[in-house]
């Protein structure tokens, strides 16, 4: 095969378009069938569904780490409604990191919830990875408790309050994430959030994601 013959790089050519237009119109599918899929799920959990959020949303989260980092942000799929004085507010997440070919998009189902009776320290608690453990010995914050070894191993807690913050992780707390290794939680003043890093939640698993989001929420509140 002549790789320089002018039909077989035209082939060529239009075979990597097609392949390329087939993955764009599958993206589209499935993202269609998901948020087809949750706005039942919210209709179910009787909370409004909307494809786009309100455009203050994003600007009003830009305080917390998950929010201030990449690029090509986007907020969908919202799901809304309160809860026992608690405004609820599921989303899709997606934003990018890098560019060219070391562009990484990360997509998350987020739980934010709202609510005049938290009053809680800035913090950010995420799983502990080996990059993580490196820039420790750099001086990296990693807020680590003696007394739970376990949970000191898998999260990694950053906060500008760190004295503040070591008093709010009560054992009920620490115990909690021990048994729930994966979780991201973000949180200051009076609100909220959970979600485990570029992970979205089954439709049908919302229900449960939902109670999580509530019993860290009674943890901490």
């Amino acid at each position: 095969m002549n790789m320089d013959d002018p039909t077989i790089i035209a082939l060529i050519v239009a075979g990597s378009i097609a392949v390329i237009v087939l993955i764009v119109m599958l993206v589209r599918y499935y993202e269609k069938k998901r948020t087809e899929a949750l706005r039942a799920a919210a209709a179910e959990m009787r909370l409004e569904f909307s494809r786009l959020p309100d455009p203050q949303l994003l600007p009003s989260l830009r305080a917390f780490p998950l929010f201030s980092q990449g690029h090509s942000k986007k907020a969908f799929n919202v799901m809304s409604g309160m809860a026992d004085e608690i405004e609820i507010t599921m989303f899709d997440y997606r934003y990018t990191t890098g560019g060219g070919k070391n562009q990484h998009t990360h997509n998350q189902t987020v739980v934010l919830l709202k609510s005049s009776f938290l009053e809680v320290p800035p913090f950010s608690l995420k799983p502990q990875n080996v990059l993580h453990n490196i820039g420790k010995a750099f001086g990296y914050q990693d807020i680590d408790f003696d007394s739970h070894p376990v949970f000191s191993e898998k999260y990694l807690l950053r906060s500008t309050d760190e004295p503040v913050v070591r008093e709010f992780f009560t054992d009920d707390i620490l115990e909690y994430y021990e048994q729930c290794p994966g979780l991201s939680t973000e949180a200051g003043g009076d609100r909220l959030i959970f979600f485990r890093a570029s992970k979205k939640v089954k439709p049908e698993d919302l229900p449960n994601f939902l109670k999580d989001g509530f019993h860290i929420y009674t943890l901490i509140k």
